[in-house]
């Protein structure tokens, strides 16, 4: 159980890198090397891998890292349970940008893990999730965006959801959710089920 006053301290801290997450075009086509992060549980220990991929060979390569979780699972609240491990598993890895598994600024308090990570890192970021955890659905010219407090912080994709993190736009994650379930994450996926069956 958490107490309250963490909780309101943590609030606090979130509105904190909100304030400052950059929003600017990156340019998706620029992107040559691009990395994922995910995590896996097995009780209370966290496997987190991160993976560099080469975007026009499909090469990769991928650092694991497991750690002790032992903050619970609170929603809006993902970043203290697994941004210590994702950072410790991007460590050292080549790339340009960055997709995490999580929400960007389509937050509650416009601090999701990937605007965390991005802001804590001051790197380019973008959440891709795999369920909606705030605002409303509308779609417009063919595009379904999720609007909060009147305005665009994401978009949906199939049944993913896009958002951008730190150093990035909404037109960077309409760009990418175009191009489908971003492979990287796939892998990353992958790779920590696999280290923790390990």
């Amino acid at each position: 159980m958490v107490e309250k006053h963490l909780l309101e301290f943590l609030e606090k801290l979130q509105f904190l890198i909100a304030k400052n997450v950059k929003i600017s075009h990156y340019g998706i086509e620029n992107v040559k090397k691009i990395c994922g992060v995910d995590i896996a549980y097995k009780g209370n220990l966290g496997f987190s891998v991160g993976v560099s991929m080469d975007i026009n060979s499909g090469d990769y390569n991928y650092k694991s890292y497991v750690g002790e979780v032992n903050f619970p699972y609170i929603p809006g609240f993902l970043f203290m349970r697994e941004a210590p491990l994702m950072i410790k598993a991007i460590e050292g890895l080549d790339c340009h940008l960055l997709l995490v598994d999580g929400h960007g600024i389509a937050h509650p308090r416009k601090s999701g893990i990937a605007a965390v990570i991005g802001v804590l890192l001051d790197f380019p970021t973008i959440g891709v999730a795999k369920s909606r955890l705030t605002g409303d659905l509308v779609n417009e010219s063919e595009i379904t965006y999720v609007y909060l407090n009147g305005e665009k912080v994401g978009v949906k994709f199939g049944r993913y959801f896009y958002s951008p993190g730190n150093k990035v736009d909404l037109q960077d994650c309409i760009e990418l959710g175009k191009r489908g379930y971003p492979k990287v994450l796939k892998i990353a996926d992958m790779l920590t089920k696999k280290t923790k069956k390990e």
